[in-house]
């Protein structure tokens, strides 16, 4: 009998190889969608209402309020693009794993029939059928579940709105269970510091501003690169962030932070800015007194 596609132990063995390669690679294409959500925040910072840029464009052009309703109205889509775009990895990624669940469930039967002397040849399962129905049924779940978010409620969401100045109200946990006295609580509103906290943009290893931030999926800490490498060279494995309980520091928990990298960028942008203005005031000044 001629065996179907993938139908024996190194096929299956194959389809495992791929599931495993696909969430490994999950990995990366949800870094390439922190990068593009990164890079329209700093765009998001640099033209909102209140900035420099957005009052230029408004004294040269009647039409700028226009443009820039726009370019915010694109900068929001992203984000909420962006948060479906990590929802559907994630969907992808869990469908994947029970797939590999069933693979392995293949397998180990394929191994006993093998010890039991078993000869009956199966038609491999359509693995890729599979995943899609696993897909699915994940989506479906996930999209009625309490737990996730509408893309606008997401935090990529949350992030671009708070860089255009806006005033973000606060998620309102009780409503769905019918309110109470308390409720007034939740129409606190959280409004985005303009100025970034100058120690959260130094490594807590070298005390320098950070130049290639890494993030820990484990702890969710950030270290510059070349302070990690130090403490990996000295053979320390506990993370630097007093309190932290992760004691197996290691280069593999690292992803880079392209976002901590461009809050340094405007942070120190900013910061140039206030000197050169400094000057200014005070060549101003010199002015006045001559």
């Amino acid at each position: 009998m001629a065996r179907g596609r993938n139908s024996h132990p190194g096929g299956r063995g194959g389809a495992l190889l791929a599931c495993e390669r696909a969430i490994d690679k999950s990995e990366e294409q949800k870094q390439s969608v922190k990068k593009l959500q990164a890079r329209g925040v700093m765009i998001a910072d640099v033209i909102k209402p209140n900035s420099d840029i957005a009052e230029v464009l408004r004294a040269s052009d009647d039409r700028a309020d226009e443009f820039l309703s726009a370019a915010y109205a694109r900068l929001k889509a992203l984000a909420e693009g962006n948060a479906k775009r990590i929802y559907d990895i994630e969907d992808f990624v869990d469908a994947v794993k029970v797939v590999r669940a069933e693979v392995h469930e293949t397998l180990a039967a394929a191994g006993q029939n093998n010890e039991a002397g078993a000869t009956t040849m199966t038609e491999a399962p359509d693995y890729e059928h599979s995943i899609h129905n696993a897909v699915e049924r994940v989506h479906q779940e996930r999209a009625n579940g309490p737990s996730r978010l509408p893309h606008e409620d997401h935090a990529m969401s949350i992030e671009m709105r708070e860089a255009l100045g806006e005033k973000v109200p606060k998620k309102r946990s009780r409503a769905s269970r019918g309110g109470g006295a308390d409720d007034d609580e939740d129409d606190l509103e959280i409004v985005q510091n303009r100025v970034d906290d100058v120690h959260t943009l130094k490594c807590p290893i070298t005390g320098m501003f950070f130049e290639n931030p890494v993030k820990n999926k484990m702890c969710n800490h950030v270290y510059d690169r070349a302070g990690l490498d130090q403490l990996i060279r000295m053979r320390k494995y506990t993370c630097p962030v007093p309190g932290c309980a992760n004691r197996s520091l290691s280069l593999a928990q690292v992803e880079e932070d392209e976002q901590m990298k461009l809050k340094v960028k405007r942070f120190k942008a900013r910061e140039e800015a206030e000197k050169k203005r400094q000057r200014e005031l005070e060549e101003d000044d010199d002015e006045v007194l001559e």
